[in-house]
């Protein structure tokens, strides 16, 4: 297509230049209107009609003006848009060159033009045939000679070129607003500038741009240079702008066309993201309905972070591109409205849309690369290897290696920059990791530390700790070893509080930290709220196990642990608290994340000391039923409260065969009621309830005191 846009070049000028010798040799040639049409048409093989007025100057210059002038398509396409419309069209030959016999063409100008090239239905095309009547002596197969063309500066204004394919019922429309060429001769470096658009069917620009440089065109048309260039272009439907310059070659001749760049250098600032993309080496180019390019040891840039490239690329519609991918560093958290720094709101209705605009024309394809990946901040992966897409702006690493907190990461990651904020998805595998610098990620500061493996499966949205925080979902399980709790001294509890009887005031801050062996569990999450139904704890001694939550935004923690303090540590208890724990503590642990407050489960150990002593007696009681042991009579007062609880007394007391179980049955109530109300009088005066405990505790031994 590129080869047939120069053909038309030339064939205007070669129209101009014709009309001109015809006019000289015909003296007046708004007189001789039919003749010069008749001539150009023969040349062209089309039809010329030459309907406006023409004008003649003869010295120094023969210098020509005609308007209105239109050259028509082949046969088949006489519906299609003529070939070309020309408003105005000016030339110039020497005098006195021509009657020489030399040709020495001066100046060349052509303003409000349309150019068309037709593809029909059938594959043709109108410019088949051009210039065939005229080269009817030629071998097909010659080559194009262009030695004998010499020109002096040719402008173009308001000329419009537009490719129209029939068949696909589309229509691209490439505008020259202004080009100019130095005074041109086959073989020889000139000046060339030029400004422009390119449009689509409906009107839509597409690409506005301004090229100048040098150009070189060699006489068969085999090879067109452009040297020391320089582009500026503006992208209007992405709101995008850029830059570029180099040198080219292009092999019009060849099939397929061709084109090599060297020295290129090309930026574009995009919706807030600036890219550019640098080569050293020959980037060679294949040019059809779309474009191929090589790209060995490019260099490209992401908002001044610099990656090296080495691959393919195929830029059509969209840039997709297969490529190996290398690089100190790569910043996600730049490439987003709304990322650090840049100063703007964090909210997703309020941080303006995201840059999709940049995302949407490209689909890469490529293998990974770096030392360093910021995937959030506070989240650096190092030693990073993956394979990698990008596509309608979804960047997916899968699978993906890299160092992280210490550990190992392998896994996946996707980051949707098509929302705002982004969303990332995490699958990671980590294993050996620093806990802490994981979980002091979102929040600043950790409740844990050690060694870990996790499995996790979690999506959070942003870039930033605030954004992550309220939209942190997913689930995993984990395990930790030789590590330490933040907040909270369990051996302090045990040492100084567990020794004693009075667990109601075990209540407060221990602070300080809790080494532990391993830790364990799942874990569930749910806007930044982490659940965990299953931890296990195992240390020098004791462990634990139970479960709880951790809300990060608040920074606040609710766990309810049983502390199992093991054979040892469990003997030097008191021996109420031994007998009624035996050794197994309920904890409450809440409120602060760093320092929360610990409280000795009160209510679960009454529940359980009740229920032991409710079964022992009632075993006891039992015993003595078999055995038919007498019972102690029960008081008037015990009886009533007893027949209060038990509704069926009044009825068994009707039956003389069930006295004594009946009578052992209520003693038995009895005593366990009195042991409340001694509870109670234990809580004024102890040495009362000293007096009063029960026959079943030994002389020697301590009651267990609940204070409530």
């Amino acid at each position: 297509m590129l080869r047939k846009i120069v053909l038309v070049l030339f064939i205007l000028i070669g129209l101009l230049v014709l009309a001109i010798v015809s006019a000289a040799l015909l003296v007046d040639p708004d007189d001789y209107r039919e003749e010069l049409a008749a001539k150009a048409s023969e040349q062209l093989g089309r039809e010329v009609r030459l309907e406006g007025p023409i004008d003649l100057k003869y010295f120094p210059w023969l210098a020509l003006d005609i308007r209105d002038v239109s050259v028509g398509n082949p046969p088949g396409l006489e519906d299609a848009p003529d070939l070309a419309e020309i408003r105005r069209a000016t030339a110039s030959i020497r005098v006195w060159p021509l009657l020489r016999g030399e040709l020495e063409v001066g100046a060349i100008g052509i303003e409000e033009a349309a150019i068309n090239l037709v593809s029909s239905r059938g594959g043709r095309s109108n410019l088949e045939g051009l210039f065939e009547a005229s080269q009817t002596d030629r071998a097909a197969d010659e080559p194009t000679d262009l030695s004998g063309l010499q020109t002096g500066a040719v402008s173009f204004d308001n000329v419009v070129l537009s490719l129209i394919d029939l068949a696909e019922d589309s229509r691209t429309d490439i505008r020259l607003d202004s080009m100019r060429l130095d005074p041109f001769a086959a073989g020889r470096e000139v000046g060339v500038s030029f400004s422009g658009a390119i449009s689509s069917g409906d009107g839509e620009t597409q690409l506005v741009l301004s090229l100048d440089g040098d150009l070189r065109v060699a006489a068969d048309l085999s090879e067109i240079a452009l040297s020391n260039w320089h582009l500026d272009y503006e992208l209007p439907a992405g709101e995008a702008t850029g830059q570029a310059s180099g040198s080219l070659r292009l092999r019009p001749e060849a099939t397929p066309v061709s084109l090599e760049l060297t020295d290129f250098e090309g930026a574009l600032a995009m919706a807030g993201l600036e890219l550019t993309l640098s080569a050293d080496e020959t980037i060679r180019a294949v040019l059809g309905e779309s474009t191929r390019v090589e790209l060995p040891a490019a260099r490209l840039g992401l908002d001044g972070q610099e990656l090296e490239l080495d691959g393919e690329a195929e830029l059509g519609e969209r840039l997709i591109a297969r490529l190996s991918v290398s690089g100190d560093r790569l910043d996600l958290t730049r490439l987003t409205a709304g990322g650090p720094g840049d100063g703007g709101e964090t909210d997703a209705e309020s941080a303006g849309g995201p840059k999709d605009s940049a995302f949407e024309f490209l689909e890469l394809s490529f293998a990974l690369e770096l030392g360093e990946l910021v995937l959030a901040e506070g989240m650096t992966l190092t030693e990073v290897s993956a394979r990698s897409r990008l596509s309608n702006g979804l960047l997916t690493l899968d699978p993906l290696t890299a160092r992280l907190f210490g550990g190992r990461f392998e896994g996946s990651a996707r980051v949707d920059f098509t929302q705002q904020p982004p969303e990332v998805i995490l699958t990671p595998s980590l294993s050996g990791i620093r806990v802490g610098q994981l979980a002091a990620l979102l929040t600043g500061q950790s409740p844990v530390d050690g060694e870990g493996e996790m499995s996790l499966d979690v999506r959070f949205r942003g870039f930033e700790p605030q954004q992550m925080l309220g939209s942190l979902n997913g689930n995993g399980d984990f395990a930790i070893a030789e590590g330490v709790l933040q907040g909270i001294d369990l051996e302090a509890l045990i040492e100084q509080e567990l020794t004693t009887d009075n667990l109601a005031s075990i209540s407060r801050a221990f602070g300080g930290e809790t080494r532990f062996n391993t830790l364990s569990g799942g874990l569930s999450i749910e806007g930044g709220v982490v659940e965990l139904p299953d931890l296990n704890m195992a240390a020098a001694g004791y462990a634990a196990s139970g479960s709880g939550r951790i809300d990060l935004a608040a920074g606040e923690v609710d766990y309810r642990l049983d502390l199992d303090l093991g054979e040892e540590l469990t003997a030097r208890l008191p021996r109420a608290l031994r007998r009624a724990t035996e050794g197994r503590i309920p904890l409450a642990i809440s409120g602060e994340l760093m320092r929360p407050t610990v409280t000795v489960d009160l209510a679960s150990i009454a529940e359980k000391a009740v229920r032991d002593e409710v079964g022992r007696r009632l075993l006891e009681a039992l015993e003595s039923d078999d055995d038919d042991d007498p019972e102690p009579e029960a008081d008037s007062a015990g009886e009533a409260e007893v027949d209060e609880i038990d509704g069926e007394a009044a009825e068994d007391e009707a039956d003389d065969s069930s006295t004594e179980r009946r009578e052992a049955r209520r003693n038995l109530l009895r005593d366990l009621m009195g042991s409340d109300r001694d509870e109670d009088e234990e809580s004024e005066d102890a040495s009362t309830g000293e007096e009063e405990q029960s026959e079943e505790v030994e002389p020697d031994e301590p009651p267990l005191v609940l204070i409530r």
